[in-house]
């Protein structure tokens, strides 16, 4: 029969989180075999990471190398080694070269403790924060091409506005439209509509390659494209060069029919007169325009 001493050490060993206890100064007293394993599989050295190091210096070096989240937990730590608080929590990445890793920590004293111990442990919530991702992926974009939707759009569009109002530099939006699409859903089904519109998204997706460009399904068989620090110029030659990418598709219907785009170019630099709705708004104008002189081409405003 195990003794009590023994039972606890070999169930705190059989936890997953990883569990450390520490005195007033940071010094570790105790460390469970999922806290050790996980301190050299990080690169930890024993001395630090197990009994006798001190877990308040680590995360103080951590800080002073320019880890601000390191930096936050000693700060949250030492308020509850100070009674200024009962419990500190606190989520935060840790991503290793393979993989995406988030853990929650929790500091707290040891009850019932008459030396002043205190349990810091680390629970991993990996599972929890990539489906948050998940979801927060699916709210943003458009199911079908995957591309960016209205709402993540509308966000995106308000900060480069912003970012193009403070720097003086141009911001240029194209909006296209599938010519006559009704016509091939008609034709063809709506599964090859759903296909022609997947394919035309990939090309977009492919042209808006900056960080301070983005591709947006704006609905039905409309799409955009927010072209940071672009010129009406450097615009209307990407949106040229769209057009005629989606021609080479050769996608065909009713026989002969080749399916075709056009597309509304504008660009503005930003000044504080203006809204970034006006952006869109330009653009569409310049699309009617280019679909009242015959569609498959480029109209700027």
């Amino acid at each position: 029969m195990l003794d009590q001493a023994a039972l606890h050490a070999l169930l705190l060993d059989s936890l997953e989180e990883q569990i450390a206890v520490i005195d007033r100064e940071g010094t570790i007293v105790y460390v469970n075999r999922a806290w050790t394993t996980f301190g050299l599989e990080n690169g930890l050295a024993l001395a630090s990471a197990g009994t006798g190091g001190n877990y308040l210096a680590v995360c103080s070096v951590s800080g002073s190398r320019g880890d601000s989240l390191a930096g936050e937990a000693e700060e949250g730590i030492l308020d509850v080694l100070a009674g200024k608080r009962a419990t500190f929590h606190f989520e935060y990445p840790c991503h290793s070269p393979t993989e995406k890793r988030w853990f929650m920590m929790r500091a707290a004293p040891l009850h019932g403790d008459a030396e002043s111990l205190f349990v810091i442990s680390h629970h991993n919530i990996t599972q929890r924060k990539l489906a948050e991702e998940q979801i927060e992926y699916l709210s943003l974009h458009d199911p079908l091409t995957g591309l960016a939707n209205r709402r993540h759009f509308n966000r995106f569009l308000g900060e480069e506005w912003r970012r193009s109002l403070r720097n003086r530099s141009p911001l240029s939006f194209v909006m296209f439209d599938l010519d006559h699409f009704k016509d091939y859903n008609d034709d063809l089904g709506h599964l090859a509509g759903d296909q022609c519109l997947v394919e035309v998204g990939q090309i977009l997706r492919m042209i808006a390659g900056r960080p301070d460009d983005m591709a947006v399904r704006y609905g039905g068989e409309e799409f955009g494209l927010l072209l940071g620090n672009t010129s009406l110029e450097d615009a209307a030659k990407i949106a040229e060069a769209v057009r005629q990418k989606i021609h080479e598709l050769d996608i065909r219907y009713s026989g002969t029919r080749r399916m075709t785009v056009s597309a509304g170019v504008y660009s503005v630099i930003p000044d504080s007169d203006r809204k970034e709705t006006s952006l869109v708004r330009e653009a569409d104008k310049a699309l009617y325009l280019a679909k009242q002189q015959g569609r498959n081409r480029i109209a700027c405003a």
